[in-house]
């Protein structure tokens, strides 16, 4: 298979309404270099009595686009100081993504091969506020045995 084996460590706060929210998910996944453009892919977490979700996110200079399929659906553009318009698709039914990017940045540390993307955003669904999005993902190679 091809990339570099990695753990990934993605904590997402909401905050919605004064109230705060934190999520955590690991997952193991592959780290892919193509030119200027990074994919990370993985599994997420499955989440009983539905299908896995496989993610996809490519990230270049100043954007970054999440690609799920599986339980969830979904394709989403994040660009920094611009607003993108979106789907997700849960088992609930389709929903309308609007995304204002605050900051997208992707840092690597060759020598130590481990990184973070660090993405901040504001998430409006069907119309209504769903809050100020503050993800953080680390990720870093995972040892061969």
């Amino acid at each position: 298979m091809e990339g570099l084996p990695v753990q990934i460590n993605m904590t997402t706060e909401v905050r919605d309404q004064g109230q705060k929210d934190t999520n955590t998910m690991e997952a193991a996944g592959r780290l892919i270099a193509k030119g200027d453009t990074t994919y990370l892919r993985f599994e997420e977490p499955q989440q009983e009595g539905l299908e896995p979700t496989n993610q996809t996110v490519k990230i270049q200079q100043g954007e970054m686009t999440v690609i799920r399929k599986g339980a969830v659906n979904m394709n989403q553009r994040f660009i920094t100081g611009v607003k993108t318009e979106g789907t997700y698709q849960s088992p609930y039914g389709p929903m309308r993504m609007l995304t204002d990017t605050k900051n997208v940045r992707f840092l690597w540390d060759e020598t130590e091969n481990k990184g973070e993307i660090r993405l901040t955003y504001s998430l409006i669904l069907q119309g209504q506020s769903a809050g100020e999005y503050d993800m953080r993902v680390t990720v870093k190679e995972e040892p061969q045995s």
